[in-house]
């Protein structure tokens, strides 16, 4: 610290931004969750409604995008250049799984619910990454 008055936790106005953030995120994966729970329920039904069932579970993901766009477009250039190398690894690391899964298909070998498997490698490995180069708690 260089003075007196340099604090050395979280701001009020960033503990503020950081809780609405999360706040936030949890609200859509709840809604996330509750439309895939319909669409297992009521999904394999022969009615028009099947497609919206389908499309119901992108919207509150969507929203996940927006939040953490805006999350971003909050933060300073310090805690930016923190976060970023975490999204960067969990999408490699997507990237690599969604090549492995298509060459295992292409062999003739399935992978069952491989979507999911891609998704929970890539969070984990942007967390990871998170907490490694000692990033923002968004």
């Amino acid at each position: 610290m260089t003075s007196d008055l340099d604090t050395a936790g979280e701001s009020p106005s960033e503990v503020h931004r950081r809780r609405r953030f999360q706040i936030r995120i949890w609200i859509g994966s709840g809604l996330f969750v509750l439309s895939l729970f319909a669409l297992s329920a009521w999904g394999h039904q022969q009615t028009p409604w099947r497609w919206v069932l389908v499309v119901l579970p992108l919207i509150p993901f969507l929203w996940m995008v927006i939040v953490t766009v805006l999350r971003v477009r909050e933060m300073d250039e310090c805690q930016v250049k923190l976060f970023f190398p975490g999204l960067a690894v969990g999408f490699i690391v997507a990237l690599l799984a969604s090549v492995t899964f298509g060459v295992l298909s292409s062999a003739g070998l399935a992978v069952p619910n491989g979507g999911w498997l891609i998704c929970v490698v890539s969070v984990l490995a942007w967390q990871v990454t998170n907490v490694l180069s000692n990033a923002p708690r968004a």
